[in-house]
């Protein structure tokens, strides 16, 4: 694989888990950890934390809740219950063995997340793949010198260890 790549082996609904999303807008940015802060690359988002770290680690200290840990279903699964089913299913397509996150990134219209690198042990760790839910024209996942214009229901690896961004 290249930095980026379309994995052409599945192609998922995401008719379900958009209706689910447009049903419960209450779990935008409900732990905004990651687009809370004005100098953060992902400050124009808005997640959804759909698996991680247990939210009662979360001290106060960004850092040590992203350290080694076992990742674990958050409340946000029982209204988004088609998000676990894409993490299942993709995992069985792929032979993985262990599940880490599973986030659910907004863009909005006209906004970016901005070039960055995830070097922490999560990003480390495991290896990344994105289902895509929805896009808009002109829209491009852009990582090292590969540009990724991706469909709903297309999923992708990308190596977050090089400058990536949206």
């Amino acid at each position: 694989l290249s930095a980026c790549d379309l994995l052409g082996v599945h192609r998922f609904d995401v008719q379900p888990l958009r209706e689910q999303l447009s049903a419960h807008p209450e779990l935008w940015n409900d732990f905004d950890i990651r687009t809370n802060h004005p100098q953060s690359p992902h400050r124009e988002l808005s997640d959804i934390f759909v698996r991680y770290n247990a939210r009662e680690n979360f001290t106060g200290d960004r850092h040590a809740f992203n350290e080694p840990h076992e990742s674990v279903w958050w409340p946000a699964l029982d209204k988004l219950r088609a998000a676990g089913g894409i993490a299942i299913e993709l995992m069985r397509h792929l032979h993985g063995t262990e599940l880490g996150m599973v986030l659910i990134t907004r863009i909005p219209a006209g906004k970016t997340c901005y070039p960055h690198k995830d070097l922490g042990w999560h990003a480390r760790h495991y290896e990344k793949y994105a289902v895509q839910i929805a896009s808009a024209p002109g829209q491009a996942f852009h990582v090292g010198d590969h540009s990724l214009s991706a469909k709903p229901g297309q999923v992708y690896w990308f190596d977050n260890s090089i400058t990536h961004s949206v």
